[in-house]
């Protein structure tokens, strides 16, 4: 879903959150840094579960659009090279697979109503910055950050973006929930994690 989004159920960011622990933890990755977005809707959640259909559409069709989940949960469509470079592990590129899981996750069989420009509507309330909340919860779990942190390092151990790791930093410290010590037991390299960026997983 792409666009100015739409007018969706009400959602608090610590419920969407919430939703992306429970993701991790049936996938067993709760002491994984390192989400493997592309292993998890590709290999488990398309090939595996059969709960949707991944499907590739080339650059040309796809247009500027990025990536598209489709209303009834039928197919999430990925734009051919931002597919590509998911799997390579570009940061960019994951957070769209992530958020587009988010928009199968919450947006599935709901009503929907376009926001229109003149519109003021408040963010918990929009398809988008749900979205991008549960992109970022499922990457970069609060659990993992502490008072050492600087977008670099979280850049680092979850794969994201500059951007994707200053805005959640940001976010969980004015929220008061960055650790005052790193917890030494999950310091776990990211090139070594368990589903290292572009490697299949063995599910």
């Amino acid at each position: 879903m792409n666009g100015n989004g739409f007018i969706v159920s009400p959602l608090s960011w610590s419920k969407i959150e919430n939703n992306t622990l429970k993701w991790r933890r049936i996938l067993g990755l709760e002491n994984d840094p390192f989400f493997p977005i592309m292993e998890v809707l590709e290999k488990v959640l398309d090939n595996k579960l059969n709960f949707f259909d991944l499907i590739i559409v080339e650059n040309q069709e796809m247009g500027s659009a990025e990536g598209y989940t489709d209303q009834s949960g039928k197919a999430i469509y990925l734009r051919e090279d931002v597919y590509r470079r998911a799997w390579e592990g570009e940061p960019r590129d994951r957070f769209t697979a992530a958020h587009e899981l988010g928009h199968w996750d919450m947006h599935t069989n709901v009503q929907l109503a376009r926001v229109q420009p003149e519109q003021s509507v408040p963010i918990f309330r929009q398809s988008e910055p749900q979205a991008n909340q549960f992109a970022s919860g499922l990457l970069m779990p609060a659990r993992f950050f502490s008072a050492e942190d600087t977008p670099d390092t979280v850049m680092l151990r979850h794969g994201v973006s500059y951007q994707a790791a200053a805005n959640r930093l940001s976010y969980l410290h004015r929220k008061r929930r960055i650790l005052p010590q790193k917890n030494k037991d999950l310091r776990i390299n990211p090139q070594v994690s368990t589903f290292p960026a572009g490697q299949g997983a063995s599910w």
